[in-house]
């Protein structure tokens, strides 16, 4: 099997989005009401009402999972993964911009650039299967 750099690119950056994910939402399953009760707590003074931020607490590890697993397993899963993964990360960013967290909204935008590159190094074959 010979695979050229781009290929090898793809899959070190599969690899890394597809466990970075995983993991963030596997992790939290086992502690969810703590995560949720923890992260809640920083959006108290925002516009957001706690039942919306709570809901989307909720959920938010296993979209991380859903993503991450996505990702992992590769081929035409892979889009969808990494398009959740950058759905998620613009959901994220909006309410740590809105608590004006802005280091934390820098390192997000590190995400948003590696989902976008993820993204733009499927073949465009790849692309055309789905």
């Amino acid at each position: 099997m010979n695979l050229t750099n781009k290929q090898l690119a793809q899959i070190i950056m599969r690899l890394g989005l597809g466990i970075n994910m995983l993991m963030h939402g596997l992790v939290r399953l086992p502690k969810l009401s703590g995560f949720v009760e923890k992260m809640g707590a920083g959006f108290a003074n925002t516009i957001l009402p706690p039942v919306l931020t709570n809901a989307f607490l909720y959920m938010l590890p296993f979209a991380e999972l859903t993503s991450g697993l996505l990702i992992l397993l590769g081929g035409r899963l892979s889009r969808w993964g990494y398009v959740l993964g950058g759905l998620i990360i613009g959901a994220l960013l909006f309410g740590t911009t809105l608590k004006e967290d802005w280091d934390t909204a820098g390192s997000q935008m590190i995400y948003v650039i590696a989902f976008y590159l993820a993204l733009r190094g499927l073949s465009d074959t790849d692309r055309q299967r789905f």
